[in-house]
């Protein structure tokens, strides 16, 4: 049954920061902590989230940015997932904040960890690297189609451009439509090479132009995801 206090504190806040967690993986978990106790098994459906969130700010988020920040969630050990029903109805629990704390270890050990396995990647390292291939790999197919849905095309080897973060490629695009688009730009993959290098979007004119345009919306979180 959902719960009308909501557990968060400073601590939470920390964490998120710490994590670079963005607005918008927060207050699906803070809406992820209403639906039940926590540590207990719970069977959100992501929909219903999206039509809170649309009710309070206008406009729900897109599907495939909020399986991104759900799956955030989930890499950050926030949110256990039990079982899958759909891409948007799980089962699933919510950590308790004490239990994403790093165990504490006696420093004596920590010496000796040291002495043993220095140079040498541990387990969480070379998951972390697993994950952040996996991660790239995603990007590069979803920038991929995202431009080609445009009209601008890469080839998937030109990693420079694909590789990027997912905002950053709509940032791009962004501009690029902004810029006149294909009748005022006869080399578009030229211009979004450019774009990403030199963070067009990050020039005061610029933002303040997004600011105008995204900035009460929720495409703005997607946009800027760090804030």
């Amino acid at each position: 049954m959902p719960q009308n206090t909501l557990p968060w504190t400073e601590e939470h806040e920390s964490f998120c920061y710490l994590n670079h967690i963005p607005h918008a993986a927060k207050i699906l978990w803070q809406w992820l902590m209403r639906q039940g106790e926590i540590s207990t098994e719970v069977e959100p459906d992501l929909s219903e989230f999206n039509r809170w969130v649309e009710k309070s700010r206008g406009k729900g988020y897109s599907h495939n940015y909020l399986k991104q920040m759900f799956n955030l969630l989930v890499e950050q050990r926030v949110i256990q997932v039990v079982k899958q029903y759909s891409w948007k109805i799980f089962r699933l629990l919510v950590r308790p904040l004490d239990w994403l704390k790093p165990p504490k270890k006696p420093r004596e050990k920590n010496l000796q960890n040291s002495n043993c396995s220095y140079g040498s990647p541990t387990s969480n390292q070379q998951s972390a690297e697993t994950g952040n291939i996996q991660q790239q790999h995603s990007n590069i197919d979803q920038n991929l189609a995202t431009l080609a849905d445009n009209g601008i095309h890469f080839d998937e080897r030109e990693k420079e451009v694909l590789a990027r973060p997912t905002n950053e490629i709509q940032l791009a695009i962004i501009m690029f439509n902004l810029r006149g688009g294909f009748e005022k730009i006869h080399n578009p993959e030229g211009f979004i090479r450019d774009c990403l290098r030199r963070r067009y979007w990050e020039h005061p004119h610029n933002y303040n132009h997004l600011l105008q345009l995204y900035g009460n919306s929720t495409e703005w979180d997607e946009l800027f995801p760090s804030g």
